[in-house]
């Protein structure tokens, strides 16, 4: 178990009365006998989460995003956001740009911003959003069943791909380096409503840790485990000739979703996905073996190696 995981297990997971409480992608509270309120918050601190050079146009943008996705992967349909940030001063045009690039982000998404708060402190934006999904199709982490086909949308892996090249670990060339940094500052959420009507998948995480990390939360939550082939997942060329395929399974900051859904499904989610120009892509199944096992493209098993974002990690 992670210290964050541990953290919040021992200090904060109570009882609660409400329909779904700690331990998901979002919180449940009954807004009538059709619907729940989902409601989620994320919090993004300089040096941790973003570095002082992001562009603070990107970071307003990113910020609500992350939340975005939250909902998404509950099955529903982000709202309401409340906004409360903090910073050393008060830079007029860096808040001009931030609350652009937030408010950008808002109108992309349906979100209103209705509230919040502004301090003094390192900066940190945290942010805590309303969404609604209808009881009959919301989707949790525990609703993964054994032989489902687990699907990731997007791309993976650019994110962290980027957050290496910015902090010039790697050299990328300039339009593959623009793209990867793009997809760290501006990541876009993908929505899956138009296929979860039909009530297609059982379970669904967004991945900000890393596939690895987020998958294993899926897994714990339902007591399975899974395979994932190399070979499938949606990444750049790039990842693919370099055989880089960590910043895949363990980068994270994709904030794409990692969805399971019953084999009998494959075939419908990839017609209606096309139709739908929804990218959305099958990289393996859930099992019930004793460990999760990740292949290579030649079929051969790789070590899962202990990776993934850890808030209490240096």
């Amino acid at each position: 178990m992670s210290v964050e995981a541990d953290i919040i297990n021992r200090f904060f997971k109570k009882k609660t009365s409400a329909p779904l409480g700690i331990g998901d992608d979002a919180a449940l509270i009954n807004k009538n006998t059709k619907e729940y309120w989902a409601v989620s918050q994320d919090t993004l601190n300089v040096n941790t989460h973003f570095l002082p050079s992001t562009p603070a146009l990107d970071l307003g943008w990113k910020a609500l995003a992350v939340n975005v996705s939250d909902i998404y992967a509950m099955g529903g349909q982000p709202k309401y956001a409340l906004v409360s940030i903090a910073i050393n001063k008060h830079n007029m045009p860096w808040l001009e740009d931030f609350s652009r690039g937030l408010h950008r982000c808002a109108k992309k998404y349906g979100v209103e911003i209705i509230g919040g708060d502004t301090t003094r402190g390192q900066t940190s934006i945290s942010i805590t959003i309303i969404g609604s999904v209808e009881k009959k199709k919301v989707l949790k982490r525990s609703g993964a069943k054994l032989h489902d086909d687990i699907w990731i949308t997007g791309q993976i892996g650019l994110a962290a791909l980027g957050l290496d090249y910015l902090k010039k670990k790697i050299t990328l060339s300039g339009s593959a380096a623009k793209f990867a940094v793009k997809c760290l500052h501006k990541p876009s959420p993908t929505d899956i409503q138009s296929l979860q009507k039909y009530q297609l998948f059982h379970s669904a995480i967004d991945i900000s840790d890393g596939v690895i990390a987020d998958l294993s939360h899926i897994l714990t939550s339902s007591n399975l485990s899974a395979n994932i082939f190399c070979a499938q997942l949606p990444v750049s060329t790039w990842i693919k000739k370099e055989k880089a395929f960590d910043y895949a399974l363990y980068g994270g900051d994709d904030y794409q979703l990692l969805l399971t859904a019953p084999a009998k499904n494959r075939n419908r989610i990839k017609k209606l996905a096309a139709q739908k120009r929804l990218k959305i892509t099958h990289v393996g199944q859930v099992t019930n073996e004793k460990e999760m096992m990740v292949f290579d493209p030649n079929g051969r098993r790789m070590k899962i190696v202990n990776k993934g974002f850890k808030h209490f990690v240096k």
